[in-house]
């Protein structure tokens, strides 16, 4: 019973921020957000950053990279798991293709367990941004219609999870 009051609840916030009426520009710059946590943009940013900091063992952008993966990981396990459908829509088309199960966001998983990482290194002000920017993907990812609510709270609540696991034991192995 409890179950099918939090789906109801998740469909209706769900429906209300889907509802919002966006001007064509904020709708740009949504999409804009929404594709920032790609892999395809994530993946050679880390690259970039490793190569600047001399492709160190114990570079930021290595543990980065190490949590973006094992967050893709996880979530990717998740999401097979339950199964749960993406939200009817027409934007995301890639996304509906490639990878049609919502639950939890990958999204909201790895920006939010970079960011974690980053804050746990004693970087305050870029980790602040990246919380705010990974609480800009989830949003835009809900009001765009490739997820719930929920999905993006659980992608959070896993790369909470995922980074505070990153920050604890990479330091003692590298």
């Amino acid at each position: 019973m409890r179950l099918e009051r939090l789906r109801r609840l998740d469909e209706r916030a769900t429906a209300h921020l889907r509802g919002l009426r966006l001007s064509p520009a904020a709708r740009a710059c949504a999409a804009v957000a929404a594709h920032s946590g790609d892999s395809a943009v994530l993946v050679p940013v880390l690259a970039l950053l490793w190569w600047l900091e001399g492709f160190s063992l114990r570079a930021l952008s290595l543990a980065l990279a190490i949590g973006f993966a094992l967050s893709v990981l996880i979530t990717t396990i998740v999401k097979y798991a339950v199964r749960r459908r993406r939200p009817a829509g027409e934007w995301g088309a890639m996304y509906r293709r490639t990878d049609p199960h919502s639950f939890p966001s990958g999204h909201a998983s790895r920006t939010v367990t970079l960011a974690v990482i980053v804050l746990a290194r004693g970087l305050l002000l870029p980790g602040l941004l990246l919380v705010a920017w990974s609480l800009l993907v989830g949003l835009a990812r809900i009001v765009l219609g490739v997820h719930y609510l929920v999905d993006v709270a659980a992608g959070y609540l896993l790369g909470l999870a995922v980074g505070a696991a990153v920050a604890l034991w990479l330091p003692r192995v590298l």
